[in-house]
């Protein structure tokens, strides 16, 4: 075989396996399937209504621990980067869209409507999923701006677990101490709330009676098992937790007020 005949050779080859590999290519794009996420870009941070609904009920069943309160939910950023400034809230459901009107903190009062309450509506942000921590926000007339009253934040951990608002409670452990008749005084249970501004610590005071919150109560535990499960990381700084079995076991009664201190103030 001549060296013009092997190049003639070696070239037919080589265009035979580019068409070869052109047709199989092709073949590829038509037989296999694309696979789309359904839904991916339109998930929202969002509740059921349904379940809070459940956590109004839960409110107006035990106002007694928080005699002339108010109920409120209220949002704040999960992660760094949530755009706040923005926020617009709906209830949507198959009986279409209800606009719920949102306070400069970023609370609201949630409407009960007869339409959507037997359907599967969901309160839902404009906000991807994961950008909000949720919490109801129940206060009692006359309590100064730097404290809370113990029974006010009860009742609030109360409607939290009714209302399904806090990520953790789905961790196994957590899915298990729910299903107690009163978790709020179950000690497995670590219910982060937030204060306004970041925290340096908080006293009780009811009547002569004093004592400071132990500093373990403040900031959430150093070794978080599940972070991606979490709500509060973001805001840990103004993180706080109330070990209520605990305060009701001394016998600390509901009008105990939590009094805070902040890293800004002048002292």
């Amino acid at each position: 075989m001549t060296a013009v005949t092997t190049r003639r050779c070696l070239l037919a080859a080589l265009l035979s396996g580019m068409a070869w590999t052109g047709l199989a290519g092709a073949a590829a794009q038509e037989t296999v399937p694309v696979v789309k996420v359904a839904g991916a870009l339109s998930e929202r941070d969002e509740k059921s209504y349904r379940d809070m609904l459940a956590g109004i009920k839960i409110f107006e069943q035990q106002r007694q621990l928080a005699p002339g309160s108010t109920l409120r939910f209220k949002v704040l950023p999960r992660r760094d980067g949530v755009d706040m400034a923005s926020l617009a809230l709906q209830i949507v459901g198959a009986h279409g869209a209800i606009a719920v009107p949102l306070d400069a903190d970023h609370s609201f009062v949630l409407p009960v409507e007869a339409e959507a309450a037997g359907a599967d509506a969901m309160v839902r942000f404009n906000r991807p999923s994961g950008s909000l921590a949720w919490r109801a926000e129940i206060r009692s007339p006359g309590v100064p701006a730097n404290a809370r009253r113990l029974g006010d934040l009860m009742l609030e951990c109360k409607v939290n677990m009714a209302a399904d608002l806090v990520a953790y409670i789905h961790h196994p452990i957590n899915m298990m101490v729910i299903r107690l008749a009163d978790p709020c005084r179950s000690l497995p249970i670590n219910l982060f709330s937030f204060a306004d501004r970041p925290l340096f610590g908080i006293t009780l005071v009811a009547g002569e009676r004093r004592s400071v919150l132990s500093a373990a109560m403040l900031h959430g535990p150093a070794l978080v098992p599940m972070p991606s499960q979490e709500d509060w990381l973001f805001l840990r700084d103004r993180a706080y937790t109330v070990k209520y079995k605990a305060l009701y076991d001394q016998h600390w009664p509901d009008d105990t007020l939590l009094t805070f201190s902040y890293l800004d103030d002048e002292q």
